[in-house]
């Protein structure tokens, strides 16, 4: 009996384990005077410097989407398909008062009648993105450092919303990823909202609006829409459109986010092409976003996969001494940083430069013992400047 109870505590001790919480967001309670409510908002923040700065992603509907949203835009990010970007979710508290536009007139649509005898206090659009202009946005710029550069991300009738915010407060987002959005709401609308793009001067501003194969007026509605902004396109909105006719409302919603979230943050990516691997210098990714952020107006630093990337590009075309300077200047815009020391400490180890080499992982490990990194990272760099001193004493 004895060997049996000590098997069993044997047993239980071998399949026990610590457990630990595993978070990615946390949630607070914005009091908003304007709409006179509490509203539940959802913050992911992803790993970054203390100082580094932040696009910011709005998510209508968060209790629905955010962990969908949250887990594209990690991978994407390290993927190096988009910035390092925090989304902020909006819980829904009444979405057709909040997200549904003010009907003109009288109701055009079956829709448009169900919806002024169902929510009569609909259509108070204007009211829930002046919480977001005047509270939620201010909240969220004093807590975390972020660059004035805003995506809205809807789905159906948030979607909706999205498309009213990019015609009636473009001052309000750069990006709109609207999903199979109610994008005809009425003729009416639809044509008061077209005109409005006609001879304004806007900034620039992006969007990706999709539908899946909803049938209805899902497709023909919005391509009525896009038709009639293409007449009235200003220089400074370009958009695309994509279509999931094998999805249905709810399925297409990843997809779309996959896709519509490359799309929004593929202009802020340096294009690299043989020819620029070939014969470019590390000027052109400093020209490309210096002319991007006169166009965004604010500063935007080149991102760090945008030098690595080129570096390694020149280094394939055996331009070494160019991808030197490519990581040289990695390492001036990013010099607390372990990892911009890592890369050019590699591209000095391929130019033959060992003594410089040393010092670069030398200041990398540093760096990364400063930013607690694991034990294999600490290893890794190890083992370069083991290779590169190797070299030198050659």
């Amino acid at each position: 009996m004895r060997c049996f109870v000590f098997v069993l505590f044997a047993v239980f001790t071998a399949f026990t384990a610590t457990a630990s919480e595993i978070s990615i967001g946390k949630k607070v309670i914005l009091h908003s005077d304007r709409i006179g409510e509490d509203r539940p908002i959802w913050i992911y923040t992803p790993e970054h410097e203390e100082d580094e700065r932040l696009h910011v992603i709005y998510l209508l509907d968060s209790a629905e989407h955010f962990h969908t949203v949250t887990g594209v835009v990690k991978s994407l990010s390290d993927y190096g398909l988009m910035p390092k970007s925090m989304v902020v979710g909006i819980e829904t508290i009444n979405r057709p008062r909040d997200y549904l536009p003010k009907i003109v007139g009288q109701p055009q649509t079956e829709f448009q009648a169900f919806v002024a005898s169902k929510w009569p206090a609909s259509g108070q659009t204007d009211n829930f993105l002046n919480f977001i202009r005047t509270e939620l946005i201010p909240y969220i710029d004093k807590l975390y450092p972020t660059y004035p550069h805003r995506t809205l991300i809807g789905h159906s009738n948030g979607g909706t919303l999205a498309l009213y915010s990019m015609f009636n407060q473009p001052d309000l987002f750069q990006n709109y990823l609207a999903m199979s959005p109610n994008g005809w709401w009425s003729q009416a609308e639809t044509v008061l909202n077209v005109e409005k793009l006609a001879g304004k001067k806007r900034p620039y501003q992006q969007l990706f609006i999709s539908v899946g194969g909803e049938g209805w007026r899902y497709y023909s509605g919005t391509l009525e829409l896009l038709a009639a902004m293409e007449q009235n396109k200003p220089s400074q909105l370009v958009w695309k459109f994509q279509h999931y006719p094998s999805r249905g409302h709810m399925s297409a919603i990843l997809p779309a986010l996959s896709e519509g979230l490359e799309y929004l943050f593929s202009h802020l990516n340096f294009s690299i092409s043989p020819e620029v691997a070939k014969y470019a210098e590390v000027s052109a990714v400093t020209a490309h976003y210096a002319e991007l952020s006169k166009k965004l107006g604010f500063v935007l630093v080149p991102p760090v996969n945008s030098y690595v990337d080129f570096a390694e590009a020149q280094a394939a075309q055996q331009r070494h001494a160019a991808a030197v300077k490519t990581s040289q200047m990695l390492v001036q815009d990013y010099p607390e940083l372990s990892y911009a020391h890592k890369i050019l400490g590699e591209r000095q180890l391929d130019a033959g430069q060992a003594k410089e080499a040393v010092a670069s992982f030398d200041k990398a490990i540093a760096l990364a013992k400063a930013e607690k990194l694991g034990e294999q990272v600490l290893d890794a760099l190890t083992d370069m400047r083991q290779k590169a001193a190797e070299q030198f004493k050659q």
